[in-house]
């Protein structure tokens, strides 16, 4: 059965996309299959896999895919899946339409027995569902966290750090006590963090301290490489793979790994 993980924030910029991008290139180059599904009307996951809205060479499938209200109208979820340039990764692109709150809030209302199943047979092939998310308390990211086993839940090295844990922490207790009691938080990954900046320290003892074996060893740095290979539409390690990103992300998938 493959692993689904959820990578959500309420807040933006503390870098949920470029952790499911990496992570799931990560876990590619140990042999995994992964999808990575797109939820954000952003698409930035999109982009950052290389897919550039074009179809996938024959032109077959519209480039603006509406999933969301294809999936309730009965049309298989397969059909919007697409493969990379990278081995072993293909993606469910972000829909434009994803932003419709009316299609968002049909898709929350369907019974689970309507959506579940469909999903389950997409990812049958995969080892790994990676899903990025808007910033947001609702909607999309709670669709996503009522079919995820995972979350995992970035933090940024920065002020108030903390009180971004305060908010999303009850929407994923929320979420195991109602519609998903087997959903479980993988970890809190601590992001963008400076090693000359005190602050930075700071904030990983504080939240080490609080939560202990929850938060992930590894710690992704703050690493302009990150968002210069997300402009080149690649994963960090396809674009520099000595550098100090990619290495972390490395170390990341090889956590997640080990804790199946």
């Amino acid at each position: 059965m493959p692993r689904t993980i959820t990578v959500a924030s309420q807040k933006g910029g503390v870098g949920k996309t470029t952790t499911v991008v990496n992570l799931a290139a990560s876990l590619c180059l140990a042999g995994r299959r992964v999808l990575v599904i797109d939820f954000d009307p952003q698409a930035n996951a999109s982009s950052g896999v290389g897919w550039d809205g074009s179809g996938d060479g024959g032109g077959v499938r519209p480039a603006r895919l509406d999933y969301l209200s294809a999936v309730l109208e009965g049309a298989p979820l397969a059909d919007f899946v697409r493969p990379t340039s990278f081995a072993n990764l293909s993606l469910l692109p972000s829909s434009p339409e994803a932003s419709d709150l009316d299609i968002v809030r049909d898709f929350q209302d369907a019974p689970p027995e309507r959506v579940r199943p469909e999903i389950s047979r997409v990812t049958a092939g995969f080892d790994f569902i990676l899903v990025d998310c808007p910033p947001s308390l609702s909607g999309l990211p709670t669709i996503a966290l009522n079919f995820s086993d995972e979350v995992i839940i970035p933090i940024q090295c920065e002020y108030y750090a903390m009180e971004g844990l305060s908010q999303i922490l009850p929407i994923v207790k929320r979420v195991q006590k109602t519609t998903n009691p087997d959903l479980r938080i993988l970890g809190l990954l601590l992001t963008m963090f400076s090693e000359d900046l005190e602050l930075s320290h700071d904030v990983v003892e504080q939240v080490r301290d609080y939560f202990g074996s929850l938060v992930f060893e590894s710690v992704i740095p703050r690493d302009v490489v990150l968002a210069e290979a997300a402009s080149h539409g690649c994963p960090v390690f396809d674009y520099e793979p000595t550098s100090r990103g990619a290495w972390a992300y490395v170390e990341l998938a090889r956590e997640v790994l080990r804790n199946g």
